[in-house]
């Protein structure tokens, strides 16, 4: 058996160290507090932010995406994340929040041999996950505005419109309106235009 996976922890009797398997995530053998109850509960942490990274980044294969429409993508994705962990906080006990171990400390030698546990204000996992995934919606919205996506849009926006308005007046100019008929464009087609915006 390899070193790194040996508990290795020193017996007082002979000075070797624990040549025993260790917890699964864990450093120590059963033996050697590695079946404790905080080791058990860091243990369980290092498994629910590895499963909740993969729950909330999921990867996918290259796009043909300019950057604009990245950078669009990026703001709904991630506005998508912070709705999704913003409910899974929600859902929380109140003192989970800002309750946990904050230390364990094996200690082989010495008076008073064992494992030292120190419990303190701690963040949840997830509360952590989606204040960082806050602060990165933050930073995405502000690169889109300063990339101008906002103005561009209202750009294209006009640009459509007058296109669009030149081509109604094109039409309307080919079908020969009676004065009556002509009046009533100005009502009808704002209506019309107005019903599909």
């Amino acid at each position: 058996m390899d070193d790194d996976k040996r508990c290795g922890a020193k017996a007082r009797s002979t000075g070797h160290g624990c040549k025993r398997s260790p917890v699964p995530g864990a450093t120590r053998c059963r033996l050697h507090g590695g079946a404790s109850p905080q080791v058990l509960r860091k243990v369980e942490r290092q498994q629910q932010e590895r499963a909740l990274a993969e729950a909330v980044a999921t990867y996918g294969l290259a796009l043909d995406v300019s950057p604009t429409e990245a950078l669009l993508d990026e703001v709904k994705w991630t506005a998508g994340h912070v709705a999704w962990l913003r409910a899974r906080v929600q859902e929380l006990e109140a003192s989970a929040l800002s309750w946990g171990v904050r230390s364990i400390v094996d200690k082989e030698g010495g008076e008073f041999p064992g494992v030292d546990t120190t419990e303190a204000a701690a963040p949840h996992v997830l509360l952590d996950l989606y204040q960082r995934e806050r602060k990165h919606l933050v930073d995405v919205c502000a690169k889109a505005l300063q990339a101008g996506i906002e103005e561009r849009r209202v750009r294209l926006a006009e640009s459509q419109g007058a296109l669009l308005a030149d081509v109604i007046r094109r039409i309307l100019g080919d079908l020969n309106l009676s004065p009556e008929q002509t009046a009533l464009v100005g009502e009808v087609v704002p209506r019309h235009l107005r019903a599909v915006s």
